[in-house]
């Protein structure tokens, strides 16, 4: 038999059960004629209780105990309601009291037994239970019950024996066996444990449930000699077992056994006794290990492939066999699969993102535009296509359609805050090309606000502060925090050693612009514009045309270089 947990009889009990006990003979006579008098009171108690009037069932009900308190039944219909209005401790009373009054019912002594336990108060749970199993020796729930009670109460001894005793009355039962295995386990006892799942996997070989059990027992108590014993009989036993083919890869895979947990995990993906949805969430714990894990690769894009061909048409799996090609950098086999996807459901955000992502990598701005574009059509409300347009008109350096599509998407996106401050801090980008500097300003202060350590942010703006030779106190400040999140990029370097510059501090400038260009700077012309000027100010007119040249050489023409060069200063 299954069991479940004690359920309580809510048959109404006959009036005819309402009877007076335990009362003194002298006063029984005249209770009974009190209570034949007050009869219609007791039946308008029990009619609301049965209508589910419960506030006025509780009221009468109250009321009526008061006038006849040994009255077993009505004490019990009292307790229930109050159950019902989870007042534990009155309903607890209140069964306790129907239980005195009339010993021999087991409703109420069952009823009292659950609010005992509710209330917590096991031990004298566990005597109630002694006292039902004592009249009712045949009744197995009451003994199951009990066996449950005394895990609560961590006396796994004594579980064990009531289990064993239900055993002795059920006979083979794998509720019973599953849970006396569990309580060997808690007491350390393995082989006890194990003896215990041996009787079910005699019962039934079909499948390799009950030696994964066993492995299991074994992996807990690091006998790992073992586990490997139970393993290399799965293996044997159990081939095509789909349960067997993914333990076995799971274990192959913890012991960093790349060709056998392939192996399996290939077994499962052609598996057709498993459901595409098992088979991608399998494959997930696999992603990880795209991005470092080159050897992997083609072997989880093997794995995904296979599951999208098994279920084709399935534009779950048509999306995981898309991202894996995508995170193995395999990005047009990626942009078919997408294309799939699309064809089948355009209302997925994360597909044309990753579709546009692609475009963005690459640089092509009018395909990431185009398809952004395509993206807003179908879903107009979300704010990521109008934030690709934006930025990708921003790189293009039409500042204006920047500006635009910006401000279009920047009120759709109410929750993600990386994703605000990056629409601010692309603004503050934007209005300072057309130096529009309080718009900018403003925001690179609400961009930083929501991200305090966005150090992109922070670089930007500092950099046009000093360039406008404005608020350079802050301007450092921003500057130095960036660094300290990324000291080495060279961008961040400059941007500091430009502040100083501006400041005249030109000996710590110098080596901070030297060290951008160490860092991977040397091709960057107006890093060495930079330097020129700074050699420039420290009189060194020969190093500052030098590398004045070398900033025409790198790539950099503006106007103010050529003359700087021409008048050599």
């Amino acid at each position: 038999m299954k069991f479940k947990p004690f359920i309580l009889l809510l048959s109404v009990i006959a009036f005819s059960s309402c009877r007076i006990h335990s009362l003194p003979a002298a006063n029984k006579a005249n209770e009974n004629d009190e209570f034949t008098k007050n009869y219609p009171s007791f039946f308008t108690a029990e009619n609301a209780r049965v209508l589910g009037d419960t506030k006025t069932a509780l009221s009468l009900y109250t009321e009526f105990v008061k006038q006849h308190p040994s009255n077993s039944t009505a004490r019990y219909n009292l307790a229930r309601l109050q159950y019902q209005k989870m007042d534990l401790a009155n309903a607890e009373k209140n069964a306790g009291l129907a239980t005195i009054a009339d010993p021999a019912n087991k409703f109420f002594r069952e009823f009292y037994t659950k609010m005992l336990v509710l209330n917590k108060k096991n031990k004298q749970a566990l005597l109630q239970y002694d006292h039902l199993l004592e009249k009712y020796p045949q009744d197995d729930e009451y003994l199951y019950n009990k066996a449950m009670l005394q895990l609560v109460m961590k006396d796994l001894d004594g579980a064990i024996l009531s289990f064993e005793k239900l055993e002795s009355s059920l006979g083979f039962n794998e509720d019973v066996i599953m849970q006396k295995k569990e309580i060997y386990v808690k007491q350390g006892k393995p082989d006890l444990a194990v003896k215990e799942i041996e009787k079910l996997k005699q019962d039934d070989r079909s499948s390799s449930k009950y030696d994964l059990l066993i492995a299991d027992i074994y992996a807990s108590t690091k006998q790992t000699d073992k586990v490997k014993q139970v393993f290399d009989r799965i293996e044997k036993e159990y081939p095509s077992d789909p349960l067997a083919q993914i333990a076995l890869a799971q274990y192959y895979l913890e012991r960093n056994n790349t060709m056998k947990y392939n192996t399996y995990m290939q077994e499962v993906m052609k598996n057709r006794n498993l459901d595409v949805d098992t088979k991608i969430a399998l494959i997930i714990p696999s992603l990880k290990k795209l991005e470092t894990d080159t050897l992997q690769q083609d072997e989880v894009v093997r794995m995904a492939k296979s599951i999208s061909e098994e279920a084709a048409g399935n534009k779950d799996a048509i999306s995981l066999y898309a991202d894996v090609l995508y995170f193995s950098k395999k990005y047009e086999l990626a942009l078919v699969e997408y294309r799939r996807y699309l064809a089948i459901d355009q209302k997925k955000i994360s597909v044309w993102a990753q579709i546009i992502s692609i475009y963005s990598e690459r640089q092509q701005l009018d395909s990431v535009i185009s398809v952004s574009m395509r993206c807003i059509e179908v879903l107009p409300e979300n704010s990521i296509p109008y934030f690709y347009v934006g930025i990708s008109y921003l790189q293009k350096k039409e500042t204006a359609q920047a500006i635009t599509y910006l401000n279009k998407g920047l009120p759709l996106e109410k929750e993600n805050k990386l994703l605000l401050s990056q629409y601010y801090s692309s603004l503050g980008d934007a209005y300072n090309t057309l130096a529009n500097y309080s718009f900018s300003d403003s925001c690179f202060e609400k961009a930083i606000a929501l991200q305090p350590s966005d150090a992109a942010a922070m670089n930007n703006y500092a950099y046009y502060l000093s360039l406008r030779n404005e608020h350079l106190e802050l301007a450092e400040k921003m500057s130095k925090r960036s660094l300290e999140i990324m000291p080495t990029s060279k961008s961040f370097l400059d941007t500091y050693g430009w502040i100083l510059f501006q400041q005249g501090h030109y000996e710590e400038a110098q080596k901070y612009i030297k060290k951008a260009i160490e860092a991977n700077g040397d091709n960057d012309g107006t890093l060495f514009e930079h330097l020129g000027d700074v050699y420039s100010k420290l009189g060194d007119r020969a190093k500052a045309l030098e590398n004045w040249k070398k900033a025409v050489e790198k790539g950099e023409h503006n106007p103010a270089l050529l003359k700087k060069i021409q008048d050599d200063k």
